[in-house]
């Protein structure tokens, strides 16, 4: 008796053991039966699904099922039965790899979004890539972009990126994450930051990392500057605060400056424009880092400085810097010349007496020759029809571009590669 319990028992533990794995893969959002997707990589993806689930309370799930469907069923029921218990408001993007066929299915509130377009939009984003993973990794990427556009996430409470979010005691007006600056370096150029930021009542910050993850740099810049708590800001309300952010994504490469509240008004387009020029030239590129961010302390100092004329640095009135100097005074000094030359030929054509005639009536003695028939004939005729261009009425723009932020914030910025 005792011996068929525990036959009866490890039966019972193999088949729970057997059945666990299905389980666990079912609540899945990204489920490959396949195997075209490493194990590492769908723990990824997964993990990816949930943040966009977590964030915008809306599920979007991957499925690349292996056939086999019930007698009669079709790629859309067979989907609807294996996600039924797992989706309550979101959407699948199946593809069937061997029956070659895909398809977008939705559940609950999810319906309403459902359209050719959506779906055509979603299996492009996947079909574009070579593999599996880059393809579900890319679908996910695109869903997520629309759900942040559908404005399906609450903007009264926000999610932070887990990629920005830092321990305030971390947390300064200088966040050297890669390390490209020394402790001196670092020590001067906060305390510099700090006074030009009480001084102007706008929050200078500087961020170095060496990697931004799936973020953009904008998102990073403006996400960082949000909910890491900068602007100076005393209501509690996210969305208020001013100054700006410069980040160094050493990964790709990429500088970008995010502005918020007054800093949108004080740094216009063309300002950021004109001084992600000044940080390459101020050593950027060349690894001087900690010359290229003195500087960029220097001209927000000047900026602000400007801006409180009412007037900011904009297209048309950007500041001079040395080079242009050098540049104006060497066009002067040549300017200079030319003209001194121009003086002096005039001078020397004065000293001649003798010049060319180009006519012989001097020459000729006057009533020795008589015309006796004269006659006008007309040859041809050449027009030059040229286009009279009227003065075009798109006049050149300015001031500062925004956007909003995933807080709700508006921001403005720009930014490049170094």
């Amino acid at each position: 008796m005792m011996k068929k319990i525990c036959v009866a028992l490890f039966a019972l533990s193999l088949a729970l053991a057997l059945a666990l794995p299905a389980f666990a893969a079912h609540g899945a959002l990204v489920a490959d039966d396949m195997a075209k997707i490493s194990g590492g990589g769908l723990d990824e993806l997964n993990a990816y699904a949930r943040e966009i689930s977590d964030a915008y309370g809306m599920n979007a799930a991957f499925y690349l099922p292996a056939g086999g469907y019930a007698p009669g069923q079709s790629l859309t029921e067979h989907t609807r039965e294996r996600w039924s218990g797992v989706i309550q408001d979101g959407f699948v993007l199946v593809h069937d790899i061997g029956g070659k066929l895909w398809n977008v299915v939705y559940f609950g509130t999810a319906e309403q979004f459902a359209s050719d377009e959506l779906d055509d939009r979603f299996w492009a984003a996947y079909d574009e890539e070579d593999t599996y993973y880059d393809g579900a990794l890319a679908y996910l990427e695109e869903a997520e972009a629309f759900l942040r556009q559908a404005g399906t996430a609450s903007p009264a409470a926000p999610t932070a990126p887990a990629n920005v979010l830092r321990d305030p005691a971390s947390l300064s007006l200088l966040v050297d994450e890669a390390g490209l600056l020394s402790g001196s370096e670092a020590a001067a150029l906060r305390e510099k930051l700090v006074q030009l930021s009480e001084k102007w009542r706008n929050d200078i910050v500087i961020v170095t990392v060496d990697s931004i993850g799936r973020s953009t740099p904008m998102e990073f810049a403006d996400d960082w500057f949000d909910y890491n708590g900068y602007g100076q800001a005393t209501t509690g309300d996210i969305t208020d605060g001013d100054g700006l952010l410069l980040l160094i994504n050493m990964e790709e490469r990429d500088w970008r400056i995010s502005t918020k509240g007054y800093s949108i008004f004080a740094f216009t387009d063309a300002g950021i424009e004109f001084l992600g020029k000044q940080l390459i030239s101020d050593g950027l590129s060349d690894g001087d880092y900690a010359k290229a961010f003195d500087v960029f302390a220097d001209w927000c100092d000047k900026f602000f400085a400007r801006a409180e004329s009412g007037e900011p640095f904009d297209t048309g009135s950007l500041p001079r810097t040395s080079a242009d100097v050098g540049a104006l005074i060497f066009f002067a000094f040549g300017g200079g010349l030319l003209v001194a030359w121009f003086v002096m030929k005039g001078m020397k054509g004065k000293l001649k007496t003798v010049r060319k005639n180009s006519q012989a009536a001097d020459y000729v003695r006057p009533g020795s020759l008589n015309v006796i028939y004269a006659n006008e004939q007309f040859l041809y005729k050449n027009v030059t029809r040229v286009k009279q261009e009227t003065e075009s009425s798109s006049g050149g723009g300015g001031g500062s571009s925004t956007h909003s932020s995933s807080s709700g914030s508006s921001h403005g910025g720009g930014g490049g590669k170094f």
